[in-house]
């Protein structure tokens, strides 16, 4: 071989050995940049993913407390103090995600200030735990109470219910009876509604410690069988105990000591009017219906 061969040869080693060199370079170059592309990338994701927490946890964590809104007075009063506490933590974060440039920092801050927002949600859980325990029994306890309240009612309407119905003026022993009028004046008994000028009921008023002394008004009520009650010259009129007015066929006012008494009532007429048939008898003390009973006329 001679020299100039030689020569040509080492030339093109040379150059081979520069142009693997290159090639080499360009590789590495290349691969580098992939990896900080690819890694680039993986940043932009990891961030882009981190936000889409923070943004679903600050939601959630909202959605969580307000839930709880409307059972009680004083369990909105806190839930509007942890909304305010929140929209606080929640512009701090807001503050972060716009200024924060560097991914790594940011990641930290953020899991920092939402690990807060954590803590500060579970506080307010635990708060509003207790709270509704509280609520709830004091409910129960409300709920006891009225029952008591409801029952000490009952039993006071009872017993003034009994009073009542112990204070009620009674009548026995009630004899209805009809009379005609002689000529001179005196009545004898009759039967006949064509010849009778006075319907009469007598009884006894019983006696009745509770009931309260003083004047006491009995009204004697006849009602005749075409259901119009029959009115003496002087006509009497009254209240029942239910508010309903009527009107008397004759009435007496007595000085009511508690004692029996023996009264007798009676509605006459001069004309004979009365029609035969059927007779409802009702006697009224102190506005409540205390008997009745029928009486025929023939």
């Amino acid at each position: 071989m001679t020299d100039s061969t030689k020569k040509n040869n080492n030339t093109l080693t040379l150059l081979l050995l520069l142009l693997i060199t290159s090639i080499g370079a360009n590789f590495y170059q290349w691969k580098s940049h992939s990896s900080m592309v690819v890694s680039h990338g993986n940043e932009v994701d990891s961030l882009q993913t981190l936000r889409l927490n923070v943004e679903r946890e600050l939601g959630l964590t909202t959605l969580e407390l307000e839930k709880y809104r409307g059972i009680a007075g004083n369990l909105d009063t806190l839930l509007n103090d942890a909304k305010g506490k929140i929209a606080l933590q929640e512009q701090t974060i807001r503050t972060l995600l716009a200024n924060e440039k560097d991914g790594k920092k940011l990641s930290a801050q953020l899991k920092t200030e939402l690990a807060k927002l954590h803590k500060m949600r579970d506080e307010y859980l635990e708060k509003i735990d207790v709270l509704i325990a509280e609520n709830d029994k004091l409910k129960a306890e409300n709920s006891n109470l009225n029952s008591q309240v409801e029952n000490l009612n009952e039993q006071k309407n009872l017993l003034a219910d009994k009073v009542a119905t112990a204070s009620q003026l009674k009548v026995e022993y009630v004899k209805v009876a009809s009379f005609k009028k002689r000529m001179n004046g005196k009545y004898t008994e009759s039967v006949l509604a064509k010849r009778t000028n006075k319907l009469e009921a007598c009884f006894t008023l019983m006696d009745n410690k509770i009931a309260g002394t003083g004047d006491k008004m009995v009204y004697l009520v006849i009602t005749a069988p075409d259901g119009k009650i029959l009115m003496s010259y002087t006509k009497a009129q009254f209240t029942d105990a239910e508010g309903n007015p009527l009107d008397a066929s004759a009435s007496i006012k007595i000085d009511y000591t508690g004692a029996k008494q023996d009264i007798c009532l009676a509605y006459e007429n001069d004309t004979r009017i009365l029609e035969s048939g059927t007779y409802q008898i009702a006697i009224y003390a102190d506005g409540l219906l205390v008997h009745q009973s029928n009486y025929i006329l023939r």
